[in-house]
């Protein structure tokens, strides 16, 4: 199988009649408030609660056969650090000669303001190839909230 495209996005959806894929608001910057206290008391590190779709398309070139596609995820900080990782893996009946995949992100670790990559392996028994690396720069404005107004 051949990795054509990945595209991060806030939400997708497939015409049933057409079988035409749209994308919408695709992610390339992100700006969030983020409580400056509650940050520290983590460690420097909290979850903002966003929800992302990672689309990508598939050629196959053979096909007679069946075919498993095997994918991982990981989400890396500005300084190279893993912070989530998942796998996910995909069953396509012989015939078909390309593929789309939608894979769910519910919220997204950071620990700072920075560039971030969402990097897309492709997995097979011989190890892993790397076939996507989408940036996502995180703007922060900090508050510091009042415990007293919460």
């Amino acid at each position: 199988m051949n990795h054509i495209w990945s595209v991060l996005c806030e939400k997708s959806s497939i015409d049933t009649e057409t079988n035409l894929l749209s994308l919408f608001s695709c992610i390339e910057e992100l700006s969030v408030v983020v409580d400056k206290q509650k940050m520290e008391e983590k460690g420097g590190k909290v979850v903002i609660p966003a929800n992302f779709q990672l689309v990508s398309f598939w050629t196959i070139d053979d096909k007679e056969k069946d075919h498993n596609l095997r994918n991982k995820v990981e989400l890396l900080s500005p300084n190279g650090e893993v912070l989530n990782q998942f796998n996910k893996s995909f069953d396509i009946k012989a015939g078909a000669t390309r593929f789309r995949n939608r894979a769910n992100i519910s919220g997204m670790p950071i620990v700072g303001e920075g560039r971030y990559y969402l990097k897309l392996y492709q997995v097979s028994d011989a190890g892993e190839n790397l076939v996507a690396q989408l940036p996502v720069e995180i703007k922060i404005s900090y508050k510091i909230l009042d415990k007293n107004k919460q």
